[in-house]
């Protein structure tokens, strides 16, 4: 069964922009690195080795947010955050994951907090956030009760589960 999971604008930009960080090459799950946001990403990547176990679920304002953040905040260069947001459009597809129609607002939240809580109100979907006013709502939000986790803590959660099913 796979477990859908929305990782947030933050995460995904913090899991690319910054040292020691690629947006051609993730980190395999298990085992976990130093760097708890791409492990996010790499435990995604690695899903079909490890039986579809995770699938990441996007949408165009979520990616649109990403690529602002990449582009004036950061200040990446626009091929190396076009093949980051193609990587990652892939990583929904080949995960089990998918990539969803802009959904409309469903909370009175700003943006950043609203999209990957619209995109998570799924059975069986998890909010991975590293934005702190988001994981602030957490550990369950909202009436569906959606599971919002750091990056450690996902990343950690992941490593354990795939090493369990190893045994």
């Amino acid at each position: 069964m796979t477990t859908l999971v929305v990782l947030d604008a933050t995460l995904l930009v913090d899991a690319t922009a910054f040292a020691g960080s690629g947006y051609r090459a993730w980190p395999e799950i298990p085992p976990i690195t130093s760097n708890p946001e791409a492990d996010c990403i790499g435990a995604i990547a690695g899903s079909e080795r490890h039986g579809q176990d995770l699938g990441l679920v996007v949408d165009r304002q979520l990616l649109e947010q990403v690529d602002r953040t990449l582009e004036t905040a950061i200040g990446l260069r626009r091929r190396d955050i076009d093949t980051y947001l193609v990587t990652l459009l892939e990583f929904a597809r080949r995960s089990g994951g998918r990539v969803v129609d802009a959904l409309p607002s469903r909370t009175s939240l700003p943006p950043h907090l609203d999209v990957p809580l619209s995109l998570a109100q799924h059975r069986r979907t998890i909010v991975v956030a590293a934005h702190p006013d988001l994981r602030r709502l957490g550990p369950s939000w909202g009436p569906d009760a959606v599971p919002i986790l750091g990056p450690r803590e996902f990343s950690v959660r992941v490593d354990a589960a795939r090493r369990a099913r190893r045994r």
